[in-house]
């Protein structure tokens, strides 16, 4: 998800939605595409309609967004582990990914790993 002017304060995802086509200055027919037709991402920006789980990972790509993100407005706690991890140097991953890790399998309904592992 590439970190453009897009914020974390809107308060619903067809809101997010709105910004976000706005900002890469794509219309609500560009957006569109295979079983989200122009018509329904102008009722999801009106806030008329809850999208559902596909139309947000049809969306999500084409926006250059998380799916996370669109949903709930903050950033994928997934997105920000792998980052970490890859931008880590060094002979042991810092703190900062264990919590990530624990934040993803908590939302995941997972029991994480012991804090000693």
């Amino acid at each position: 998800m590439s970190r453009g002017s897009f914020g974390t304060n809107m308060p619903t995802v067809g809101d997010r939605i709105r910004q976000r086509r706005l900002e890469l200055e794509l219309s609500q027919r560009e957006l569109a595409c295979e079983g989200v037709t122009y018509a329904c991402i102008s009722r999801l920006e009106a806030n008329a309609r809850t999208p559902s789980i596909k139309a947000l990972r049809k969306l999500a790509p084409k926006l250059d967004v998380s799916v996370h993100w669109l949903e709930t407005g903050k950033p994928d706690p997934a997105e920000d582990l792998a980052r970490v991890i890859l931008d880590h140097r060094g002979p042991s991953l810092p703190a900062h990914a264990r919590t990530l890790a624990r934040e993803i399998l908590r939302q995941r309904g997972s029991r994480p790993l012991p804090r000693g592992i």
